[in-house]
């Protein structure tokens, strides 16, 4: 046993030190508690069995409590193990290296560095800060409470420092993006030790190396896990990939993920995870196809990523097969992958079955309340997002985060509710969340929509950093007040300051600019776009330019920048040219700007009404009846006819007889007619005769 303990500690192998340490007490000695022991089972009941068999022992010694300590640490009951460590000491038992490193451990994940100081000066006052796990111990805990010049310190004073110690500098340098210094770090330590084949060392390596954006550092150090035969370790391929990823390159990853011999769920996970990002939801499914079909067994992180993906697709029936591997798998009671169920089905217009999962699920966190809270509002239901939440604040005792005024504000943003965004607005301000940009933001674009401009450029001046969404939300508030002198001058302001403008910051700027008839204004920041910026104009930033010299009469120049785009590209150009010659009474602008409109995809009817009305304004009452019987084509969507939203059948031949009529098969009298148009403007049923009631009186009329 000594031999084993003795090797374990030259080895400088603290986990090999302490799985020695847990076997002392198989020798059958009463009272005490193995490592072993304490280390049975498995999820949430093995976190919480640690202590209730600590607390079962007839006699609790020094072995008992260091172990028990060391135990819940690195569980990651971080605060149980700071309650037994207070305990002991407060009944007297004295403290050894192994429970001092408990507590450490317990310090680094806590992020506590005032427990990781009292921790260094009992080991100071106790003789054993030169004990080279304590020392290793402090050094990481240093680290990862964000002292890394306290723990290179402390290594500096090391005369021989093992891999476990190197190891621990190397990881708290990258803990604190350190980056650079931790990859020279590595350099001495190949320079000491030569080639080190250490799993720990070449995970923390790679991760440096991403960290450094630089990928010939990446593929050094691919090439360095090749050549010491680390390769086929999951753990290391696994690192090696994530690092790759961080590039942000398809390709690579892909060709990087085909060529790893070795992979498991994680490695599965982490493709699938970059996809997403990469806005590749369909890729996603076929990959989890894949996965399942190579006999992996996916875990929670995998199911909760496919959720996900279903919910960017906005696809219900793939997203309840999910739900049913979710079930069938056990994951269905944990709150990570009920959350991403509730998203999912408000992402695919599902109220019913993300209300009936938010009911079932006993214990909701802020995250369930929130993501209930926005399914509501995106799908249209903002008051009873808003009344979920004061149920929220009612039933709860959660502390709110900036996410969660976001969506409300979003709500408000969508009713125009001034009273209700004061409230919130007084709610972040008493909770501390002003300090956050999005909820400043959106406050902003709030009290833009609701008319109150000014309140929303107070907002922008108390903010104490601001980035380009700040900039941008202001200028677009200014423009739909119809201030457009304020919105260029914010916006030549923002020019001056070290923010970048995109594409969005022109944008908003040529709609206030459109809005408040600058023309010149909005022409001269057009040409900074394409000329001085480089920013190719999208439809968007083509059909404001239309708009704006529409609305100011200058229809020729109109007509030059619309004629000059593409069919898909200049779909809203058209448009705006339609619109601007309606508003100025020329009536062959009009015209040939609706042929090009109603032979675009993005038709819609309030064309037909716009360019019926032209016709009608011009005294051509013909071409306006002959104009707006194009509402009766079917949807391309839905197959069925406009009109008969608020029309219900009594059987479906009536419903024939109606459609036919509409479509001019058949012929309604003109009572008939009006009876039926009348009848559908009150929001009354319209039953529609038979054609046997339609007599040859009415069709005369």
């Amino acid at each position: 046993m000594v031999a084993r303990l003795s090797w374990s500690a030259d080895e400088r192998s603290l986990t090999d030190a302490f799985s020695s340490f847990g076997t002392v007490t198989e020798d059958g000695v009463r009272g005490r508690c193995s490592m072993k022991r304490l280390g049975g089972g498995s999820g949430c009941s093995a976190r919480a069995r640690p202590r209730q068999m600590f607390d079962e022992m007839p006699v609790r010694d020094l072995v008992a409590c260091s172990a028990a300590i060391y135990r819940h640490a690195k569980s990651g009951l971080f605060g149980e193990a700071v309650k037994l460590f207070v305990g002991m000491m407060r009944v007297g038992v004295s403290p050894n290296s192994f429970t001092l490193v408990g507590a450490l451990i317990a310090a680094a994940g806590m992020g506590n560095l005032v427990l990781a100081e009292c921790v260094h000066g009992w080991a100071m006052k106790s003789l054993l800060e030169s004990n080279p796990f304590v020392r290793t111990a402090l050094l990481d805990s240093y680290a990862k409470c964000g002292r890394p010049m306290k723990a290179w310190a402390l290594f500096g004073e090391m005369r021989y420092p093992g891999i476990v110690t190197w190891n621990a500098l190397i990881s708290g340098l990258v803990h604190n993006n350190l980056f650079e210094e931790a990859l020279l770090v590595f350099k001495r330590l190949l320079f000491s030790f030569g080639p080190v084949h250490n799993v720990v060392t070449m995970i923390s390596i790679a991760q440096a190396s991403a960290g450094c954006g630089d990928l010939g550092s990446c593929e050094s150090a691919h090439a360095y896990s090749v050549k010491i035969g680390l390769d086929s370790d999951v753990s290391v391929t696994n690192s090696i990939l994530g690092m790759y990823l961080s590039f942000g390159s398809l390709a690579i990853g892909r060709e990087v993920f085909k060529k790893i011999a070795v992979n498991d769920v994680v490695c599965w996970t982490m493709m699938m995870g970059f996809l997403l990002e990469e806005a590749q939801a369909i890729e996603v499914i076929r990959m989890f196809v894949h996965m399942r079909s190579s006999g992996i067994v996916p875990d929670r992180v995998a199911l909760v990523t496919v959720a996900q993906a279903c919910a960017h697709l906005g696809d219900g029936r793939i997203g309840k097969l999910v739900h049913n591997e979710i079930i069938i798998r056990g994951f269905g009671g944990e709150l990570p992958a009920v959350n991403s169920l509730i998203t999912m089905y408000s992402k695919c217009e599902d109220l019913s079955s993300a209300r009936l999962l938010f009911d079932s699920t006993m214990e909701k966190s802020l995250v369930s309340w929130t993501a209930m809270v926005s399914a509501y509002i995106e799908n249209g239901y903002a008051l009873e997002g808003m009344y979920l939440f004061a149920k929220m604040r009612h039933e709860g005792s959660f502390m709110i985060d900036s996410v969660t005024p976001v969506t409300l504000l979003l709500a408000c943003y969508e009713v125009a509710k001034f009273e209700l965004c004061i409230q919130l607005h007084a709610y972040c301000y008493k909770s501390g969340l002003c300090l956050y940009k999005p909820v400043l933001n959106t406050l902003i674009a709030v009290y833009g929509k609701c008319g109150y401009a000014t309140l929303a450029h107070k907002v922008f001046d108390e903010m104490i950093s601001r980035n380009a969404v700040s900039w941008n939300t202001m200028i677009l508030s200014y423009g739909v007040n119809g201030q457009g002198e304020k919105a260029v001058a914010l916006f030549n302001e923002m020019e001056k300051s070290s923010e970048d403008q995109d594409s969005v910051t022109y944008l908003n700027t040529l709609l206030a600019c459109s809005h408040s008839g600058l023309v010149d204004d909005g022409m001269l920041v057009f040409r900074r776009m394409v000329n001085d910026k480089g920013i190719i104009p999208c439809p968007e930033h083509v059909g404001c330019i239309v708009d704006m010299l529409a609305r100011a009469g200058r229809l020729d120049e109109a007509a030059g920048v619309a004629g000059l785009t593409h069919n898909k590209l200049g779909a809203n150009a058209w448009k705006a040219l339609m619109g601007g010659g309606h508003l100025h009474g020329d009536m062959e602008f009009t015209k040939v700007a609706a042929e090009k409109v109603l032979t675009t995809e993005s038709f819609d009817y309030g064309h037909v009404v716009l360019l019926s009305n032209a016709y009608a304004s011009s005294g051509k009452y013909r071409a306006a009846e002959s104009v707006r019987s194009l509402r009766i084509m079917y949807d391309k969507n839905s197959g069925r006819s406009r009109g008969f939203g608020f029309v219900h059948f009594s059987n479906e031949y009536e419903a024939k007889c109606a459609k036919d009529a509409m479509d001019g098969k058949v012929m309604l009298g003109r009572p008939l007619r009006i009876s039926f148009a009348l009848d559908k403007v009150r929001g009354a049923p319209v039953v529609v005769p038979r054609l046997s009631t339609v007599g040859v009186g009415d069709e005369g009329a």
